[in-house]
């Protein structure tokens, strides 16, 4: 409690409820906070599917889930309405020096104009690179952060603006990545089938990894993924290991002593970034205008590699995953 009480600590409250690789990205933004500002103590609203997340910084003291997604399907409801309720009492518990609304939706403005805050002391994107231009009606100081940047520069800029710094160098990671085993971790699951990559190119660079003495491990979260994680399970076999379902936590524990990681654009593969794991990142074409504009590409991180599609190809070819490992040092 002493800390909590000391006039120096300034309390700070962020509004990044979804998706799962959006509030990765926050993470990122958050850690480079604490390392600059340790005075400053964090508390999160959040999505309730993504509570464990927040709770990877040592710096974030209160994780507050709100449960838009589940509440909208049933907004009549007087359960809803009492469970609303009890989530802005908690909300309205402590009096904030900050409030940083990073969503940028009308889903979160709402949140934000609720928060026993000063209205200067509200952050967010201003009209102009706002999601959704109305929602930065309820914070009193705008930020602007150009749509086209990387969602993780725009956060940084947005954090840091917020808290009185100017964001310099590359992505901070959560931890500093030492391979511990011969495992490497493949996230396949995606919401969206355009970000998805061909069961065959998994395969193709799973038997590779074998070769290289290393074993697969396949994660998954809804029972379709379950169905493609066994298939390719069973097809390039060795010691490829089908996970059982894992909790974001579990999954993150993981990851920290695997080698390395391989996804296509998901909260998972971000995940693994923003832990310190090698990784490299199977992005669709739609991404590449974006990442080219981005000081981060092609080397998102020291110790990520982003892959494209190349204009008239298909699909992004193992091979070119593989060499993305050796470019790492993961394999010789």
């Amino acid at each position: 409690m002493a800390a909590e009480d000391s006039a120096a600590v300034r309390r700070v409250l962020l509004v990044k409820t979804s998706s799962m690789g959006d509030i990765v990205h926050m993470l990122c933004a958050v850690r480079e906070a604490q390392q600059l500002l340790p005075e400053i103590r964090f508390d999160w609203i959040c999505e309730e599917a993504f509570i464990e997340l927040p709770g990877l910084l040592a710096n974030v003291d209160r994780v507050i889930p709100v449960a838009t997604r589940r509440w909208r399907r049933s907004l009549l409801a007087a359960t809803t309405r009492r469970e609303i309720r009890s989530f802005l009492a908690s909300c309205r518990e402590r009096t904030y020096d900050t409030v940083i609304d990073a969503q940028g939706l009308l889903k979160t403005a709402w949140i934000t104009a609720a928060i026993r805050c000063p209205r200067p002391a509200r952050f967010g994107f201003d009209w102009p690179t706002s999601r959704e231009p109305l929602s930065s009606l309820a914070v009193g100081s705008g930020i602007h952060a150009p749509m086209h940047w990387h969602a993780i520069e725009r956060l940084r800029a947005l954090v840091g603006q917020a808290l009185g710094y100017q964001p310099t160098g590359p992505i901070t990671a959560l931890e500093t990545h030492r391979p511990l085993g011969n495992s490497v971790m493949f996230f396949h699951g995606t919401t969206r089938q355009e970000k998805s990559w061909p069961m065959q190119e998994w395969i193709t660079l799973g038997r590779a990894l074998n070769q290289q003495g290393l074993h697969v491990q396949l994660a998954w979260g809804t029972p379709q993924e379950q169905q493609v994680a066994e298939t390719l399970t069973r097809a390039i076999g060795g010691r490829t290991q089908l996970l059982p379902k894992s909790s974001l936590a579990q999954l993150a524990q993981l990851l920290r002593s695997a080698r390395a990681a391989v996804g296509v654009d998901s909260g998972l593969m971000h995940l693994a970034v923003a832990l310190g794991t090698p990784t490299v990142a199977v992005m669709s074409a739609s991404h590449l205008e974006r990442f080219s504009a981005s000081r981060f590409a092609p080397n998102w991180a020291a110790h990520a590699r982003v892959m494209t599609r190349t204009s008239g190809t298909e699909s992004i070819p193992a091979q070119q995953v593989l060499a993305a490992c050796l470019d790492l040092g993961l394999i010789q």
